[in-house]
């Protein structure tokens, strides 16, 4: 069946030209070592890079059927922290976290903050701030990084970072995913 190009445009009209939105959710995750007296004496903790993602090749994304060009917002629904191994760890080991969304010609960008990690409190969910992340997202790659204060626990502990990117694509985005329904 071959999709006509009003059918498209119908669809954009119904939709309020805003187009069509979707989900992409990925997760990283790092081994945070114990610390030792130096380091819990110089409250050192540092995060490596959680992810390096190209969201724009994501099987997600290429099988709505959209490219980079249909892509013209996506923002953060969600990104979550959680203390995974041992199965009795907490992430009361850290003060305060913020990430940061990085592209190669692009200043960093805050994209979520937490200061409340409670003992005893595996899972952590993150403020997030509204801010379109459109212009990384389309780059060929983006990274996000941390910034974070506390101490090493006490030990080793396996930290998930788990998120869900909204994602709206225009009209032509719609048009996309028609044509691929129809292959």
């Amino acid at each position: 069946m071959r999709v006509q190009p009003w059918v498209a445009m119908g669809l954009a009209v119904l939709t309020g030209c805003k187009g069509v939105s979707f989900t992409v959710s990925d997760e990283s995750e790092i081994v945070v070592e114990q610390g030792t007296l130096l380091e819990a004496l110089l409250n050192d903790l540092q995060f490596g890079g959680f992810a390096d993602l190209d969201i724009t090749s994501r099987d997600a994304v290429a099988n709505q059927g959209v490219e980079p060009g249909d892509i013209n917002d996506v923002r953060f629904d969600e990104l979550v922290l959680s203390a995974t191994a041992p199965t009795d760890a907490d992430l009361s080991f850290i003060e305060s976290l913020s990430f940061y969304v990085e592209a190669d010609g692009l200043d960093a960008m805050l994209v979520a903050s937490q200061d409340d990690f409670p003992e005893g409190q595996a899972v952590v969910p993150l403020d997030l701030e509204d801010v379109d992340l459109t212009d990384y997202v389309v780059q060929p790659s983006m990274t996000l990084t941390t910034n974070v204060t506390g101490s090493r626990p006490g030990v080793d502990t396996t930290v998930l970072a788990a998120f869900t990117l909204r994602i709206r694509a225009t009209g032509k985005g719609i048009f996309g995913q028609l044509k691929k329904e129809d292959e």
